[in-house]
């Protein structure tokens, strides 16, 4: 980043330390680097302002300007002081003294959005940015080194501040005060008196200023994430539906595979882009929540409260925060363990008046970071009960609200109705029928295992403007010959595809405990073999979206929903149709048995589920099934022998088709 606040805060610095140290310029031993507008990509907060990283051969000495305060003791005024190295994330503020106010040592800034103040704790958003920069650091096996955060105002003098100690800077503020400011803040060691101030160990900070840190590291997009990215950023949206944000619920209805959640993020990049709109996403795959937030990170999209921008959550992640605001519960230990009865309480705050519009409002403006939203984007919301939605509309109310409806792709216990309470015109729907995602011979594959399936209301229309495709249909053990999969990466690859751009899908009895923790006994198969892999399988992994374009994604099945791949690998299709055929007889879900029996409505039911994973594929659809008959294989058969100019069955351990 070369222009903006944070450039010229981080040109403004180097004056700093080279006032300071003029012989730093030259040194070849000792180094410091200014990151300006860092992305740690795959966190909860991806954007940093400025990282500061500095090590030295031999400590540097500083003057003494006020008292240190050390972890455990007194107060004390040290005899002479060194730094051998640190490590600071800066938040940069521009606001002038009107927009700033401190309560103690703690700062807040001044937003107006809509005609409407809003304060933020920047004091607070720095220190989360340095436990998410820490947290960043630890993934890479960087952990053993300490940060400080500190907040830079552009706007103000030191005469602006309140008194010390706290972690707030000015425009005028030297390098050396800097260095005193650390010494009260960060809790420093002394002997005799004497301190130097250390963040780390030198091999820590070799590592960290390494050519392959993660601070040097870049995400690159692929062909499949720019065609992507152009669909959400380039691709015209009807004017009468951009018309209608904010000023009705919007409802996108359409099976697998029509685009509903590449559309849901075009309008709220269009709302960002045209006109500085702030827009939450939700939904309760996290799978998908780190595939939609590295989009909107290749995109170069912010989540910010000033500029607008995108963010993308979990359903309950979400929940979880508006119930902690409001009291309902003080902390997340056991939060899911009763989340329906923490749901009903919310929901009775929110009906009863014991939380009003204005207190919303007043949240809104204290919290704009987290609750304050222009637009709030559903995906699959087909699947939320009702008291989820009569919270969503309670707290932003239906007008804000675009929600993509997945025909029959119900995967949680309900289906949902978002217009019932809604007067005439409040909602409108938009049917989509074409499909976005599949090529033609892969969306008439499809369209015939659902008509076997007797799924007789499937109505996707196959795109004749995407020619091609092709199905491969393994029957064995897949798992076990990983290098049938990296002859399919190969293939992809000579069509300039990468790794990341293939999506495999495993079923819940396919995740075991590895030799790396727990994960898919595929995705291992592949790393042993001398792959890469994103194992989103795992769900320590499925917090971070994929940063290497040379690692192959994997997810459970009951993750896969809007996602999508340049070639899908279903494995052990079969499998997933006996789970959710248990799982179902399971629940006893109501069924007219004049209709037809349990164990029917149960396999209409896997049907459906089925129709998930086979919708994801764009060019190449993968599917494994054992040997073992069964409805599912007879219906594959059958649809095979239909196609045979596109579809190929290969039967595992004997070479042939």
């Amino acid at each position: 980043m070369t222009d903006g606040d944070e450039y010229a805060a981080a040109k403004r610095l180097e004056r700093r330390l080279l006032d300071l140290w003029p012989d730093l310029a030259r040194s070849k031993t000792d180094l410091v680097r200014i990151f300006v507008g860092l992305k740690m990509h795959g966190q909860k907060i991806e954007d940093l302002d400025l990282v500061v990283i500095g090590t030295f051969a031999e400590a540097r000495q500083f003057d003494v300007e006020w008292k240190f305060y050390p972890r455990d003791g007194e107060p004390f005024t040290p005899k002479s002081a060194k730094v051998r190295n640190f490590a600071l994330v800066i938040e940069v503020k521009s606001h002038t003294a009107t927009g700033v106010r401190f309560e103690n040592s703690v700062a807040s800034v001044r937003y107006v959005r809509n005609g409407q103040p809003s304060w933020e704790c920047v004091t607070e958003k720095n220190r989360a940015q340095m436990f998410e920069f820490k947290k960043w650091l630890d993934r890479f096996g960087l952990d053993y080194v300490h940060v400080q955060n500190l907040v830079l105002f552009t706007g103000l003098k030191e005469r602006d501040l309140p008194p010390r100690p706290h972690v707030c800077i000015a425009s005028d503020t030297s390098f050396e005060r800097i260095l005193n400011v650390l010494g009260q803040v960060t809790g420093p060691r002394e002997q005799g008196r004497r301190v130097t101030l250390s963040f780390g160990s030198e091999e820590a900070f070799d590592r960290l200023i390494a050519p392959n840190s993660p601070l040097f590291t870049t995400l690159e997009p692929t062909p499949l994430d720019r065609r992507r990215m152009d669909l959400i950023a380039k691709t015209a949206l009807p004017d009468v539906w951009l018309e209608d944000l904010g000023e009705r619920q919007i409802l996108l209805k359409g099976r697998g595979g029509v685009g509903k959640t590449v559309i849901l993020l075009q309008m709220a990049f269009r709302a960002f882009d045209q006109s500085g709109q702030r827009s939450l996403v939700l939904t309760f795959n996290k799978a998908l929540v780190a595939d939609m937030r590295r989009t909107m990170a290749l995109l170069g999209v912010p989540r910010g409260v000033e500029g607008g921008g995108v963010a993308v959550e979990t359903v309950h992640g979400f929940i979880g925060r508006l119930m902690l605001k409001l009291g309902i519960i003080a902390d997340y230990s056991g939060f899911l363990d009763d989340y329906d009865g923490h749901k009903s309480s919310l929901l009775n705050y929110l009906r009863s008046g014991a939380v009003t519009p204005e207190d919303l409002a007043s949240i809104m403006r204290a919290d704009a970071t987290d609750f304050d939203w222009d637009l709030v984007f559903v995906d699959e919301g087909q699947d939320w009960p009702s008291d989820e939605i009569a919270i969503l509309n309670a707290v932003y109310g239906p007008r804000r609200l675009v929600v993509s409806d997945g025909v029959d792709q119900y995967v949680r216990n309900s289906v949902a109705d978002w217009t019932s309470d809604l007067a005439k015109g409040q909602s409108t729907m938009r049917r989509l029928r074409k499909c976005l995602r599949m090529k033609a011979n892969v969306a008439s594959f499809v369209a015939d295992v659902a008509g076997g399936l007797g799924l007789d209301d499937w109505d996707l229309v196959p795109n004749s403007d995407a020619n091609g495709g092709r199905v491969i249909i393994f029957e064995g053990d897949l798992a076990a010959e990983p290098g049938r999969v990296t002859e399919l990466v190969e293939a992809a690859s000579e069509l300039g595809n990468f790794a990341v751009d293939l999506l495999a899908c495993v079923p819940p009895q396919s995740v075991i405990r590895t030799s790396s923790g727990m994960g898919c006994a595929a995705a291992e198969a592949i790393v042993l073999s001398g792959g890469k892999v994103w194992d989103g399988t795992a769900r320590d992994v499925r917090e971070h979206y994929p940063t290497d374009r040379e690692e192959l994604r994997f997810v459970q099945y009951d993750s896969c929903r809007g996602l999508e791949g340049w070639t899908t690998i279903n494995y052990d299709l079969d499998l997933l149709w006996d789970y959710k055929v248990r799982q179902r007889l399971s629940e006893g879900h109501a069924h007219d048995p004049l209709m037809e029996s349990r164990e029917e409505e149960a396999e209409r039911h896997a049907a459906r589920w089925i129709m998930i994973p086979l919708t994801r594929a764009i060019d190449t659809l993968v599917i494994n099934l054992s040997s073992v008959p069964g409805p599912l294989h007879s219906v594959l058969w059958r649809a095979a022998k239909n196609r045979p100019d596109f579809v190929e069955w290969i039967k595992l351990g004997s070479g042939g088709a």
